[in-house]
């Protein structure tokens, strides 16, 4: 299955995060209410405020569509800030929105207040408001809402567990044989879950599998065969376009060779014909037919 580098599409920005039910990044909202034991600062009052993990680098999230199949993408650190970046950028202009679930109806009364990315998990505020699994380079987002269907519905209910980014990406296709290994053995548990989540397949299943068939040694190992396979027909490819190329070069001398030849031909044929005019031209003489063929020649010069 293929890994992508998700970018945000040049000329776009980021408008719109959505409060969702399992979130890509699987970390849980920290929400503050007066019903939940949270710090000191948030006791006895209900804030209406959520945080949530809205971004990670260099996870690998599965999508279903990727240019017409299912494949992960991922964001390096990078576009992660650029990412927060823009999204503040539309907000500042009015354009930003937020949605539940993905849908294309923005709810109101619902915005954000604060924003940051993660240096040092155990300095970091995510340990004061109690989030689990913050990592380094994590964007967190912390929203207000004075929406109360939102707040009494949703948040409160656990009909919503995180946010979730919307945005129009592009993408470039990452070579998995490229990866260090740790990379791969992520990669290939994930392969492993996702295969599990597409099948169904129950522990029951896994159990009943025939004993005698044994797992491949290195998961990879057939995806390395193809990958040699395709560089040693590209290469072939190569070969096969210098040889054309070379024979396009030899054509083209040939051919160059073959005008001259003709030029030289009908040069030729031009003094043929003139000389053979000349002689035709010539005044009757009986004594001509006696000349030989050098006498003829000074004759018809003699009369041009």
């Amino acid at each position: 299955m293929k890994v992508y580098k998700a970018k945000l599409k040049t000329g776009t920005d980021v408008n719109c995060f959505s409060i969702v039910l399992g979130a890509a990044v699987e970390t849980k909202l920290s929400k503050f209410a007066e019903e939940t034991e949270r710090p000191v600062f948030f006791a006895n009052q209900e804030k209406r405020i959520i945080y949530s993990v809205a971004m990670r680098p260099n996870k690998q999230i599965f999508r279903k569509d990727i240019n017409g199949e299912a494949g992960y993408i991922t964001f390096d650190a990078e576009e992660v800030e650029k990412m927060q970046q823009s999204y503040f950028k539309s907000n500042n202009k009015g354009l930003a929105k937020m949605s539940l679930n993905h849908s294309d109806e923005a709810i109101k009364d619902v915005y954000p207040i604060e924003s940051w990315i993660v240096l040092n998990p155990e300095q970091d505020k995510s340990k004061t408001l109690l989030m689990e699994d913050v990592q380094a380079g994590d964007l967190i987002l912390g929203f207000k809402i004075d929406n109360d269907d939102v707040w009494e519905n949703f948040v409160k209910t656990g009909e919503v567990d995180g946010i979730s980014l919307e945005a129009f990406l592009d993408y470039e296709i990452i070579n998995p044989v490229n990866m260090n290994t740790e990379e791969k053995k992520s990669f290939i548990n994930e392969v492993i879950e996702v295969a599990k989540s597409l099948f169904m397949l129950s522990e029951k299943e896994e159990l009943e599998v025939e004993p005698e068939v044994e797992a491949p040694a290195d998961p990879l190992a057939e995806l390395q065969t193809l990958y040699d396979a395709a560089m040693a027909e590209n290469a072939d490819l190569k070969e096969k376009i210098a040889t054309l190329q070379a024979k396009d070069i030899e054509d083209d001398a040939e051919l160059e060779t073959m005008k001259a030849e003709k030029a030289k031909a009908e040069n030729d044929l031009a003094v043929f014909k003139a000389e053979k005019l000349a002689i035709q031209n010539l005044p009757s003489s009986k004594d001509f037919p006696k000349m030989t063929a050098l006498e003829k020649y000074r004759e018809s010069k003699k009369n041009q």
